[in-house]
């Protein structure tokens, strides 16, 4: 009996080993193997970013300096004192002239330059206003071009249209900037001719900008006044891989370090040239951000030095394709087909968000991908999976949830 019984078990043993074996050795898959899928997960939409975190401290935007040229005449009075906040427009100081004739002259001379300027500008607002951004990306090499021969402009948009829209903005914003800084210093010149005509002798600096009165030279030393304007932007620094990647232009959001605030902002400016140059270590690039106005409510309560974490989109997707970046083998994933089959997708990739993975090309929403088990998956073979419930009811499981019941069940009498 034990004899017949290790007569079995070695047979046994045998046939196991012997279609081990088989398979093992089956390159040209003749013979059909399951494949058992455990985990598996849907390709599915989101939103992905690519983006950089790096700090940032807020500071005033910029400092302007108002200069006075000691030939032009002899310095009257201040009309303003210091931590003053002040408008375009408001009186700074004044001062006698030596040459009613040269100082005429001068303003006319000024004003004439300013007036061709003007148009030019408003030309270029005009012609932008005008260009047409393309709603799809155009062939690669093939970038919308913006170019006005007059002024020498020639702007390259970007491929993706969101991205160049942006710019176009930008481009926009800062023109009609520029337009108001001519017009309002047009109109300044005026009022210092008009000033000189009825004295006969006098003129009067109006400022330019709108901010507070940082400093007065008292001494009469460049530059006599230091205007600090009263706008906040968020202040950091890049390293030279990152300066490579980062862009005038680019969203940005940041959150402070110390207060629930998150503000929207853009990539105002990037200097070209480091901090400080050193043959050794890494060169740093200051950069800043600035914020739309209709954020400036939440930053009353910000004051200068306040720390916060910036994050700069660097690329997006929105509403890509993706799946969990685990899912991927060799640049390929296992698709599960309707007809029960395993198929090695290769596929193209994009952005990494976390651990969720941009596809460009090779899945589509909504398919299945198998998360892979070593030597346990072939292309082309049938797959079987666990069976997950989700603690059905006893009405769900014995009447499938359908108020007809009764109707389905004198339907299978009678079709008996």
């Amino acid at each position: 009996m034990k004899r017949r019984r290790r007569i079995i078990q070695a047979a046994i043993a045998i046939f196991i080993a012997v279609n081990f074996l088989l398979v093992y050795a089956d390159e040209e898959a003749r013979v059909d193997r399951i494949s058992y899928i455990k985990d598996w997960s849907d390709a599915f939409l989101a939103d992905v970013r690519e983006e950089l975190h790096t700090h940032v401290v807020f500071a005033y935007d910029e400092e302007e300096h108002i200069y006075f040229d000691a030939a032009e005449g002899s310095f009257q009075e201040f009309l303003v004192e210091e931590e003053e906040e002040i408008s375009i427009g408001d009186p700074l100081f004044s001062y006698q002239v030596d040459n009613y004739y040269e100082a005429e002259a001068d303003l006319m001379q000024e004003m004439e330059k300013i007036n061709g300027e003007i148009p030019a500008i408003e030309q270029a607002i005009t012609e932008m206003n005008a260009f047409q951004i393309p709603e799809s990306a155009p062939p690669a090499g093939q970038n919308p071009m913006f170019q006005m021969t007059e002024e020498e402009i020639s702007i390259e948009f970007p491929q993706d249209p969101v991205e160049a829209q942006l710019m176009k903005e930008q481009f926009i914003l800062e023109k009609e900037n520029e337009l108001a800084q001519k017009q309002a210093a047009l109109q300044s010149l005026q009022n210092q001719l008009t000033e000189l005509q009825t004295t006969g002798d006098t003129i009067t600096v109006e400022s330019p900008y709108d901010g507070k009165i940082k400093d007065i030279a008292t001494d009469l030393g460049d530059p006599i006044v230091t205007i600090q304007s009263t706008t906040l932007e968020a202040v950091g620094e890049l390293t030279e891989i990152e300066r490579n990647k980062v862009e005038e232009g680019l969203p940005s959001l940041v959150e402070l370090t110390n207060v629930q605030t998150f503000l929207d902002g853009t990539v105002s400016g990037i200097n070209d040239y480091p901090e400080n140059v050193s043959g050794e270590g890494e060169s740093i690039y200051a950069f800043r951000i600035a914020f739309e106005e209709d954020v400036q409510p939440e930053m009353e309560e910000i004051l200068p030095g306040y720390h916060g974490e910036a994050s700069i989109t660097l690329n997006e997707s929105l509403g890509a394709t993706v799946v969990y970046d685990h899912l991927l083998t060799d640049g390929a994933v296992w698709k599960m087909t309707e007809a029960g089959r395993l198929m090695k997708q290769p596929v193209e990739t994009g952005i990494l968000m976390d651990s969720m993975l941009e596809i460009t090309a090779g899945v589509q929403p909504e398919e299945l991908i198998a998360e892979k088990r070593e030597n346990q998956f072939r292309d082309g073979a049938a797959f079987i999976t666990p069976l997950k419930l989700t603690r059905p009811t006893w009405r769900e499981i014995t009447l499938g949830g359908n108020p007809n019941w009764s109707e389905y069940l004198v339907t299978g009498i009678l079709a008996r």
